[in-house]
């Protein structure tokens, strides 16, 4: 066993500078999820970064598969020639968030710096997806034994609903025996909280308000929103001022323009960011800066939904033992001239159950004049501590890591909630970000290639193990 595991350390060693390369070739694309856009599943950008994935692929030796752009996938056939008994799975996504603003560093021209690989997806899904390319890599040139194919599944909807991986396991019969996630934190995520998202809408009949809009994705702490408005006695803006010292105001031809700002983070922990769009909703509804009594009303009962960050203005509000609070985040607004909509992410606690949670959302939007559009309501997960994979995979982790971490519940989601026998099974060490920020959906974003370097030899190992495990299992 300590001579196959120089043998990866020194192939590791010899491919570092590869590996670097390729992570940054495919963070160079905006792999924006976009459903439809250009007649492809999630829009031309996407099935640039597939091509290019699937190219990499090819590149290296092994089979690929796409699955109509919804997902692309690498193949590596078992090297025993048997007949096919099963597959193990690698599951990542090469769909990121909108990039945002404030970045001191372009982010889809990425950078390797201080150990570092900076731009948009880096460590949010990209140099995880890559690295398990090259776990796989590295098995089929040092030409282990295995009696199972491997395969890496990469998705392009993640961020953005996860009908990318829905569609895989609609269109495919055999899905892999088991599927490590590349999406979470060391040493395993075993329970994700429940999810719920939708948009709101208020109508908004004869307004002065002229734009509104604020952040770039549903599942991030917006750092920036503004609106313009007309039609308002311009005195009042020294006032605002004095009132709102974190916002900008400013007239342009006789309209108001406000800006607020805030902290980018990721939906799942709101508490670590500042949203600028509930600001904004402060402001609008405490002066009397918009036209009309039922307008008015509409932006009160928007800002009375967002309260806080834990979802006590939509009376979806709740707390257990094992997964903490529900947190819930307004993260897009947008005026189209008729409608104001934002959206809403909200990841629940095991109490109250989904079904009341969604009872309680509905009747509160109604209570508050608020139209539901494109209301989703997913369940979370649980994994068993006595579950036999989860047990082989920590003992992998631990065998072969240089820390002691234990495992973890959270509220951001996986593709794991989606595909049966998965397993969110690192590579992320959550409390290691780079000096100069990093974190996913925020700006800066980075991944440590060192970690995910130490990562990829936990991965091929944990497939041999895995391979054993499933033909000990077969043969019983």
């Amino acid at each position: 066993m300590a001579d196959l595991s120089k043998k990866v350390d020194e192939w590791i060693e010899l491919h570092k500078e590869e590996f670097i390369n390729d992570v940054m070739d495919i963070v160079r694309f905006a792999s924006i999820s976009k459903p439809g856009e250009n007649g492809y599943a999630f829009g031309s950008k996407c099935k640039e970064c597939a091509d290019a994935f699937m190219e990499l692929g090819q590149k290296y030796g092994f089979d690929i598969e796409n699955d109509d752009y919804y997902c692309a996938s690498i193949l590596m056939k078992n090297n025993k020639k048997e007949e096919f008994t099963g597959e193990i799975g690698f599951l990542g996504h090469l769909d990121v968030v909108p990039e945002g603003d404030g970045w001191d560093f372009p982010p889809y021209e990425p950078q390797y710096l201080d150990g570092f690989i900076t731009g948009r997806g880096a460590g949010d899904n990209k140099g995880p997806t890559i690295m398990s390319l090259y776990a796989m890599r590295c098995l089929k040139e040092l030409a282990m034994p295995l009696t199972h194919d491997i395969r890496l599944i990469a998705g392009f909807n993640e961020e953005a609903g996860m009908k990318d991986i829905e569609h895989y396991v609609q269109t495919h019969e055999n899905l892999p025996l088991v599927t490590i996630v590349c999406d979470g934190g060391w040493a395993m995520c075993v329970g994700e909280k429940g999810r719920l998202s939708a948009t709101l809408s208020v109508s908004m009949e004869n307004s002065n308000l002229i734009e509104l809009q604020g952040g770039v994705a549903s599942n991030a702490v917006p750092d920036y929103a503004y609106v313009v408005i007309n039609d308002i006695d311009l005195s009042c803006v020294r006032k605002l001022e004095e009132l709102y010292s974190d916002a900008r105001f400013s007239t342009v031809d006789g309209r108001l323009k406000i800006e607020t700002f805030g902290k980018a983070t990721h939906a799942f922990h709101p508490e670590d960011g500042k949203n600028a769009i509930y600001l904004l909703l402060r402001i609008l509804s405490g002066e009397n800066l918009i036209k009309g009594e039922l307008n008015k009303n509409s932006i009160r009962n928007l800002a009375s939904a967002f309260i806080d960050d834990w979802g006590t203005g939509l009376s979806i509000n709740g707390e257990d033992p094992v997964f903490g609070k529900t947190t819930c985040v307004g993260g897009v607004i947008k005026y189209d001239g008729k409608k104001i909509r934002m959206s809403v992410d909200s990841r629940f606690a095991m109490n109250p159950d989904p079904q009341t949670l969604a009872s309680r959302f509905i009747l509160r939007c109604e209570d508050l004049k608020l139209n539901i559009e494109d209301f989703e309501n997913s369940n979370g997960y649980m994994k068993d501590s006595d579950d036999p994979v989860l047990k082989l995979l920590l003992g992998v982790f631990e065998k072969n890591f240089d820390r002691q971490l234990e495992t973890y519940v959270m509220g951001g989601g996986t593709h794991a909630r989606k595909i049966p026998n998965a397993y969110a099974f690192g590579p992320a060490e959550m409390d290691r970000v780079s000096p100069f920020g990093g974190q996913a959906h925020g700006r800066n974003e980075t991944c440590n290639v060192e970690r995910l370097l130490k990562s990829l030899k936990v991965y091929v190992m944990a497939v041999l193990e895995l391979d054993k495990y499933f033909l000990n299992k077969e043969k019983k």
